[in-house]
């Protein structure tokens, strides 16, 4: 980087390159104006002087001053001329002046953007290893969900297919069932041997199971227990014992 020059105190700051060529054509054409006026008079003058006067005409020198101010009307009316022309120049060298101005303060405002745009840009660089590890991360979570999803259909189908199977074995008709056969109510552990009257009062006489001695016959009326069976009714030739509720009707011999 090279160091700044150092500016002395009477340094005044230089124009523009364009601008002085611009003063410079000014004044050269403003000279080159000048030696063309002079020239002009000064030839008329020579003319002038070339020529002998006759008696009657009209002095020398008034003649040549009225040369002269015909000379110099048409080089003042070019003067004019040229002098607007080059003020309607200087106006538009003004105007590129303030274009090439702006241009320069765009061209800078551009090279700063540019400069932040790449301070940026370095700065984003450390986070490259840090979005491919994310990449990375992103694409073995993706499988591992695809791994996932694929098992889960599989479960999903086969749920279906039982689920399937179990309708049709339900739309099935059922095999006709066979009624349950009704239990065989509970017997006393005894048997009824024959019904007698006593006393106006009738008996049914009763023997264990397997036993026909008349030793073990026992007589039994309405309200008496055997067992725990209770004779609860004679009725013609049935006798109804009952026992927890259930009755039994027996058959007198």
């Amino acid at each position: 980087m090279s160091e700044p020059t150092e500016l002395s105190p009477d340094h005044k700051p230089t124009e523009p390159q364009h601008r002085r060529k611009r003063g410079a054509g000014k004044g050269s054409r403003k000279a080159l104006y000048g030696l063309l006026a002079v020239s002009l008079a000064g030839a008329v003058v020579s003319g002038a002087l070339l020529l002998k006067p006759t008696p009657g005409e009209v002095p020398m020198e008034s003649l040549v001053q009225s040369q002269v101010q015909q000379a110099v009307v048409p080089l003042e009316e070019a003067l004019a001329r040229v002098a607007s022309q080059q003020a309607a120049l200087e106006q538009r060298l003004a105007e590129l002046d303030q274009r090439l101005e702006r241009a320069e303060q765009r061209e800078q405002e551009n090279a700063a953007a540019i400069t932040a745009a790449q301070a940026q840009l370095e700065q984003r660089d450390p986070l490259e290893p840090r979005l491919a590890e994310l990449g990375k991360a992103l694409s073995h979570l993706d499988s591992e969900l695809n791994l996932r999803v694929t098992a889960q259909n599989e479960q999903i189908q086969t749920l279906e297919e039982r689920l399937e199977q179990s309708q049709q074995a339900a739309s099935r008709p059922a095999p006709a069932r066979q009624a349950p056969r009704p239990a065989a109510p509970p017997s006393p552990s005894f048997q009824v041997t024959g019904v007698e009257s006593r006393g106006g009062r009738p008996y049914v006489g009763i023997s264990p199971n397997g036993l026909s001695s008349l030793r073990d016959v026992h007589l039994l009326g309405v309200g008496d227990r055997q067992d725990g069976w209770e004779l609860t009714r004679i009725r013609g030739t049935h006798a109804v014992f009952s026992r927890h509720g259930r009755s039994v009707d027996v058959q007198i011999p």
